[in-house]
């Protein structure tokens, strides 16, 4: 029984104080209202995939690669009059090992499609170039130790007897020391072919990547419902609380209590 007479007061106190509920529920939901129509922009989103496979390079160190050399923020600049926002608008991420996806959401569908291209021609490059760099540092590599090699086989030889100098290449440390060297002229040979190349023609050409992009970007999902219903029931347990509130401050003053009773 003392349940349902709580019950019952609850639903006599919110029933007492509909009209503020209703009131306050109402003016969160014409706020809402207008926020979403007379306030929000609608926005687009552009997106464009880049295969990494040609880059020989883990897409964890893209990403550190990109990160680093701040690449995002230095390819938008000039696309809007504050980059801030649309350079944090962007994002880079791995859709898997080989695959890059660079996505912008914007309010501006043409900066939108800019920002993603130069983003994408921006990474390109970087990447060329680090690949370049990283071909270069193996054949620095390669040629220190054809020197060490070179320098090895002078030593041994000079700790031979110059007797037996002609069975040399039956030495099996002689030998393997002309192999290995013989190994290492192979790869830098190579390695010189791959620098050319990449010189002529790098893994990804910028020009080509961009030029294969379509010019077309999506409007981004309106939340408009999401917000309307968010106002309505923060309207509701605000009202719910303020009829609660205004109940207590009047149950512990009888004389305002039964003023408002005859109101």
């Amino acid at each position: 029984m003392e349940n349902e007479i709580d019950l019952m007061e609850i639903f006599q106190v919110l029933w007492r104080g509909k009209f503020i509920i209703l009131a306050i529920t109402a003016v969160f939901f014409l706020a809402a209202v207008f926020y979403v129509f007379f306030m929000t922009t609608p926005a687009y989103e552009y997106s464009a995939l880049l295969d990494l496979s040609s880059f020989k390079i883990q897409g964890k160190e893209v990403i550190t690669l990109i990160e680093q050399n701040q690449v995002v923020n230095e390819a938008v600049k000039g696309l809007a009059e504050d980059p801030g926002p649309l350079a944090r608008s962007a994002e880079v991420s791995l859709k898997n090992e080989t695959l890059l996806n660079i996505k912008v959401e914007y309010t501006d569908p043409e900066v939108c499609i800019s920002a993603v291209k130069r983003i994408g021609a921006a990474v390109i490059e970087a990447l060329n170039e680090y690949r370049f760099k990283q071909v270069l540092l193996e054949k620095e590599r390669y040629e220190n130790l054809l020197a060490y090699l070179d320098e090895a086989a002078a030593e041994y030889l000079q700790t031979r007897d110059a007797k037996i100098t002609e069975l040399l290449e039956e030495d099996p440390i002689y030998k393997r020391l002309l192999e290995e060297k013989a190994e290492c002229l192979v790869k830098l040979k190579l390695l010189n072919f791959d620098l050319k190349e990449l010189e002529e023609n790098p893994p990804v050409d910028v020009d080509l990547w961009v030029n294969d992009q379509d010019d077309t970007a999506a409007p981004v999902p309106s939340k408009s419902k999401l917000y309307l219903a968010a106002a309505v029931l923060l309207g509701l347990m605000l009202s719910v609380l303020v009829v609660f509130a205004r109940h207590y401050f009047l149950s512990s003053n009888p004389a305002l209590h039964q003023e408002a009773d005859e109101q």
